[in-house]
């Protein structure tokens, strides 16, 4: 009986098949939903975001929705236009630069990077006058500086500890 899915031979012998994580190439749908732990994620999550929704739902007398969906969906356009097309591209120019072993580090320090910026691009951008008495003013951008500095110091170590120990041939 066909799927109606191609067989990919190259990533079958790729694949190998000792390796339990990765998908079968004649069947990529029955084997995403292996091994069982995966649905340990899966399930939570789906079960966070539905809460968000009808917690959003729930308070639209406090939330204008109106406001809320064009930056929804800006957020989304702004990361499958820009974001995603760059870290695509950053990735392919590493490939090229980077010895093997030195990829990872480096791209973890990136993502790691760009997920405190992401955090952080608000408080940079306009802390504002927020009249909470928690709220310390901060010098967000010399300390978002400063973090991402000493993320990408530590990936660069990372990198050139694990390219060292590599072994060569």
């Amino acid at each position: 009986m066909s799927t109606g899915i191609s067989r990919d031979d190259r990533a079958a012998r790729r694949v190998g098949r000792g390796d339990a994580y990765a998908s079968d190439p004649a069947r990529p749908l029955a084997s995403a939903a292996r091994p069982w732990w995966r649905w340990l994620f899966l399930v939570p999550g789906l079960a966070a975001v539905g809460w968000g929704v009808v917690g959003l739902l729930g308070a639209s007398d406090r939330v204008p929705l109106s406001g809320w969906a064009p930056w929804f969906l800006g957020s989304a356009l702004l990361h499958d236009v820009v974001i995603a097309p760059l870290v695509l591209l950053g990735g392919a120019v590493l490939t090229r630069l980077l010895p093997r072993p030195a990829r990872a580090p480096i791209a973890v320090g990136l993502v790691v990077s760009g997920m405190l910026t992401l955090v952080a691009l608000p408080f940079v951008l306009d802390p504002g006058n927020v009249p909470e008495p928690g709220f310390l003013p901060q010098a967000y951008a010399r300390n978002l500086l400063l973090l991402v500095a000493g993320v990408l110091a530590a990936s660069t170590v990372w990198a050139v500890v694990r390219t060292r120990r590599a072994p060569r041939g």
